[in-house]
Protein backbone atom coordinates (compact mmCIF):
# COMPACT_ATOMS: atom_id res chain seq x y z
CA UNK A 1 0.00 0.00 0.00
CA UNK A 2 1.80 3.77 -1.24
CA UNK A 3 1.87 6.07 1.18
CA UNK A 4 -1.31 8.76 1.30
CA UNK A 5 0.59 12.65 0.23
CA UNK A 6 -1.60 15.39 1.17
CA UNK A 7 -0.39 18.39 -1.11
CA UNK A 8 -0.48 21.59 -0.12
CA UNK A 9 -1.67 23.76 -3.09
CA UNK A 10 -3.08 27.05 -4.69
CA UNK A 11 -6.31 27.17 -4.83
CA UNK A 12 -7.97 25.61 -8.57
CA UNK A 13 -8.05 27.92 -11.06
CA UNK A 14 -11.59 27.15 -11.98
CA UNK A 15 -13.15 26.66 -8.41
CA UNK A 16 -15.77 29.40 -7.86
CA UNK A 17 -14.46 29.66 -3.57
CA UNK A 18 -12.44 32.59 -4.96
CA UNK A 19 -15.68 34.63 -6.21
CA UNK A 20 -17.42 33.64 -3.17
CA UNK A 21 -16.21 36.74 -0.58
CA UNK A 22 -15.77 40.20 -1.54
CA UNK A 23 -12.44 40.54 -0.32
CA UNK A 24 -10.29 37.20 0.87
CA UNK A 25 -7.84 37.69 3.77
CA UNK A 26 -7.08 33.87 4.28
CA UNK A 27 -6.99 31.00 1.54
CA UNK A 28 -5.60 27.86 1.66
CA UNK A 29 -5.75 24.39 -0.59
CA UNK A 30 -5.36 21.23 0.09
CA UNK A 31 -5.27 17.81 -2.40
CA UNK A 32 -5.42 13.93 -2.57
CA UNK A 33 -5.55 12.22 -5.64
CA UNK A 34 -9.35 10.78 -5.76
CA UNK A 35 -9.58 7.92 -3.48
CA UNK A 36 -10.41 4.57 -4.91
CA UNK A 37 -13.85 3.26 -3.59
CA UNK A 38 -15.07 6.36 -3.21
CA UNK A 39 -18.08 7.49 -5.55
CA UNK A 40 -16.63 10.57 -8.07
CA UNK A 41 -19.18 12.81 -6.53
CA UNK A 42 -18.60 16.07 -4.71
CA UNK A 43 -21.29 15.04 -1.84
CA UNK A 44 -19.59 11.83 -1.56
CA UNK A 45 -16.37 13.81 -0.92
CA UNK A 46 -17.90 15.79 1.99
CA UNK A 47 -19.78 12.83 2.93
CA UNK A 48 -16.82 11.04 3.46
CA UNK A 49 -14.71 13.74 4.77
CA UNK A 50 -17.04 14.08 7.88
CA UNK A 51 -17.87 10.18 8.90
CA UNK A 52 -14.37 9.26 8.70
CA UNK A 53 -12.73 12.59 10.22
CA UNK A 54 -9.82 11.37 13.13
CA UNK A 55 -11.13 11.46 16.63
CA UNK A 56 -8.70 14.27 17.25
CA UNK A 57 -10.27 16.71 14.80
CA UNK A 58 -13.77 15.54 16.67
CA UNK A 59 -12.63 16.36 19.87
CA UNK A 60 -10.60 19.70 18.69
CA UNK A 61 -14.05 20.85 16.92
CA UNK A 62 -16.09 19.87 20.39
CA UNK A 63 -13.66 21.73 22.84
CA UNK A 64 -13.95 24.98 20.60
CA UNK A 65 -17.73 24.71 20.11
CA UNK A 66 -17.87 24.69 23.85
CA UNK A 67 -15.16 27.96 24.23
CA UNK A 68 -16.04 30.29 21.37
CA UNK A 69 -19.72 31.04 22.17
CA UNK A 70 -18.19 33.27 25.32
CA UNK A 71 -16.75 35.35 22.78
CA UNK A 72 -20.04 35.96 20.67
CA UNK A 73 -19.05 33.46 17.64
CA UNK A 74 -21.65 30.82 16.43
CA UNK A 75 -21.65 27.56 16.83
CA UNK A 76 -23.60 24.30 15.40
CA UNK A 77 -26.98 23.93 17.31
CA UNK A 78 -25.63 19.90 17.65
CA UNK A 79 -22.57 18.50 18.32
CA UNK A 80 -23.27 15.57 16.25
CA UNK A 81 -21.17 14.18 13.52
CA UNK A 82 -22.63 16.12 10.46
CA UNK A 83 -23.51 14.17 7.29
CA UNK A 84 -24.26 15.08 3.70
CA UNK A 85 -27.89 14.26 4.61
CA UNK A 86 -27.28 17.03 7.10
CA UNK A 87 -27.57 19.21 3.43
CA UNK A 88 -29.74 19.35 0.16
CA UNK A 89 -27.02 21.16 -1.01
CA UNK A 90 -29.01 23.95 -2.97
CA UNK A 91 -27.86 27.40 -3.06
CA UNK A 92 -29.28 29.44 0.26
CA UNK A 93 -30.04 26.03 2.20
CA UNK A 94 -28.76 25.20 5.79
CA UNK A 95 -27.21 22.02 7.96
CA UNK A 96 -25.69 22.69 10.71
CA UNK A 97 -24.36 26.20 11.04
CA UNK A 98 -22.63 25.82 7.02
CA UNK A 99 -24.98 27.39 4.74
CA UNK A 100 -24.45 26.37 0.85
CA UNK A 101 -23.07 29.22 -1.21
CA UNK A 102 -22.32 27.68 -4.26
CA UNK A 103 -22.93 24.46 -6.67
CA UNK A 104 -21.55 23.00 -9.64
CA UNK A 105 -21.25 19.66 -10.85
CA UNK A 106 -17.96 19.26 -9.39
CA UNK A 107 -17.59 21.72 -6.26
CA UNK A 108 -19.64 22.78 -3.45
CA UNK A 109 -19.16 25.96 -1.37
CA UNK A 110 -20.41 26.09 2.32
CA UNK A 111 -19.88 28.49 5.46
CA UNK A 112 -21.20 31.17 7.58
CA UNK A 113 -21.03 34.96 7.83
CA UNK A 114 -20.70 36.33 11.39
CA UNK A 115 -20.13 39.51 12.17
CA UNK A 116 -16.31 39.32 13.32
CA UNK A 117 -15.33 37.31 10.30
CA UNK A 118 -16.57 34.88 6.98
CA UNK A 119 -15.68 32.39 6.03
CA UNK A 120 -15.95 29.64 2.92
CA UNK A 121 -15.16 25.85 2.34
CA UNK A 122 -15.00 24.79 -0.81
CA UNK A 123 -15.07 20.73 -1.80
CA UNK A 124 -14.41 19.70 -5.02
CA UNK A 125 -13.06 16.96 -8.20
CA UNK A 126 -10.45 18.94 -10.05
CA UNK A 127 -9.80 16.77 -13.03
CA UNK A 128 -6.83 17.03 -15.42
CA UNK A 129 -7.24 17.21 -18.87
CA UNK A 130 -6.17 13.80 -20.07
CA UNK A 131 -4.85 13.37 -23.74
CA UNK A 132 -6.89 9.92 -23.70
CA UNK A 133 -9.88 10.14 -25.11
CA UNK A 134 -11.55 8.29 -21.94
CA UNK A 135 -12.54 10.87 -19.54
CA UNK A 136 -11.74 8.00 -17.09
CA UNK A 137 -7.79 7.95 -17.86
CA UNK A 138 -7.85 11.82 -15.94
CA UNK A 139 -6.71 12.19 -13.29
CA UNK A 140 -8.89 13.44 -10.52
CA UNK A 141 -8.19 14.71 -7.01
CA UNK A 142 -10.10 15.83 -3.72
CA UNK A 143 -9.33 19.38 -3.22
CA UNK A 144 -10.66 21.02 -0.20
CA UNK A 145 -9.98 25.12 -0.30
CA UNK A 146 -10.79 27.55 2.88
CA UNK A 147 -11.59 31.40 2.30
CA UNK A 148 -11.72 33.95 5.09
CA UNK A 149 -12.73 37.22 5.58
CA UNK A 150 -11.99 39.39 8.50
CA UNK A 151 -13.66 42.42 9.68
CA UNK A 152 -12.29 43.59 12.71
CA UNK A 153 -10.10 42.36 15.25
CA UNK A 154 -12.08 39.79 17.11
CA UNK A 155 -12.06 37.85 13.63
CA UNK A 156 -8.08 37.82 13.28
CA UNK A 157 -7.53 37.22 17.56
CA UNK A 158 -10.26 34.36 16.72
CA UNK A 159 -8.23 33.10 13.70
CA UNK A 160 -4.67 33.32 15.21
CA UNK A 161 -5.08 30.30 17.12
CA UNK A 162 -7.17 28.26 14.87
CA UNK A 163 -5.20 28.82 11.91
CA UNK A 164 -2.75 26.21 12.97
CA UNK A 165 -5.06 23.62 14.21
CA UNK A 166 -6.97 24.47 10.51
CA UNK A 167 -3.46 23.37 8.75
CA UNK A 168 -3.32 20.09 10.45
CA UNK A 169 -7.18 19.36 10.64
CA UNK A 170 -7.98 19.73 7.01
CA UNK A 171 -4.89 17.62 5.83
CA UNK A 172 -5.74 15.09 8.48
CA UNK A 173 -9.40 14.73 7.70
CA UNK A 174 -8.22 14.11 3.41
CA UNK A 175 -5.81 11.24 5.04
CA UNK A 176 -8.21 9.83 7.20
CA UNK A 177 -10.66 9.47 4.33
CA UNK A 178 -8.46 8.28 1.83
CA UNK A 179 -6.97 5.67 4.39
CA UNK A 180 -10.71 4.43 5.43
CA UNK A 181 -12.07 4.59 1.74
CA UNK A 182 -8.84 1.64 1.60
CA UNK A 183 -10.03 0.14 3.70
CA UNK A 184 -13.77 -0.35 2.79
CA UNK A 185 -12.55 -1.62 -0.11
CA UNK A 186 -10.01 -4.28 0.91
Amino acid sequence: MSKIIVEEVALPVDSVLKESLERVDYVDAYRIPWPEGVEKDVVALIDGLFTSAPAWTTALTEFRNRVVPYFGIKVPESNSQMRAADFDFTPGSKGSFFRVYEREEDEIVVGDDDRHLNFRISFMLDREESNSLKQEDAKVWAVVSTAVQFHNWLGKAYFLPVRPFHRRMVPAMLKSLASKSRVKKA
